[in-house]
Order: structure tokens, then C-alpha cells, then sequence
């Protein structure tokens, strides 16, 4: 009995750890859907950035969260200039980012 009861432990820990990992998203672009169906724009100045080996995350004044700009995006230098720029003078931007991943895409 206490053999079993291990076992069945062992085994529901297990299978919610493999529907856990199952659902837990990437941070790579998404395949299947179109970019320009996931892209939403937002209006808003730089409050903070934070560098990581990646890229380089912003959050905004108004704006909660933080929308993440990947190195290997190929406008990376021009749209860090932009968004360094509004974090300096605190001018609000217009920001394209992906909605489901929160990428940044665009800075005008």
C-alpha cells in the first residue's frame, strides 16, 4: 500500500509538471500567425531601461509592464537611439511592439 501510494505521488507529480512545461510560453516570434495580426502601438516616454545578454527592456511612464528590444532585431542601434533618446528627454514615443511576446518592432 505504501508502495502504491508513492508510486501514484510520483507519477501525478510527474504529468503536471510535463502540463506545466507544456504551457509555459517562449520567447521566440510566433510561426503561425502573421506579425502585422499580433502588432499593437502604443504612445508613451521611457521611464527606465535595463540591459541583459539579449537585448534591453524599457518600461514606460504611463504605461505598466515592460516591452522587450532583442539584439538580434536588424534595426536594433536605430531603435535603441529612439528610445534612449525619449528616456533622456522624456518625449513620448510611438512604439510598435508584438502583443503576444511584447517585442519591440517599431519607434517613431
Amino acid at each position: 500500500m505504501k508502495r502504491f501510494l508513492v508510486f501514484s505521488i510520483l507519477t501525478a507529480a510527474l504529468a503536471f509538471s510535463f502540463t506545466v512545461e507544456a504551457k509555459t510560453p517562449s520567447r521566440g516570434p510566433a510561426s503561425d500567425v502573421p506579425v502585422a495580426a499580433q502588432s499593437k502601438v502604443l504612445k508613451d516616454s521611457v521611464k527606465k531601461s535595463r540591459e541583459d545578454d539579449d537585448g534591453i527592456v524599457y518600461y514606460f511612464t504611463k504605461i505598466k509592464g515592460s516591452y522587450y528590444l532583442r539584439r538580434v532585431n536588424v534595426k536594433f542601434d536605430a531603435l535603441k537611439a529612439k528610445l534612449d533618446e525619449s528616456l533622456k528627454t522624456k518625449a513620448e514615443i510611438s512604439v510598435t511592439y508584438d502583443s503576444v511576446e511584447l517585442n519591440i518592432l517599431e519607434v517613431n
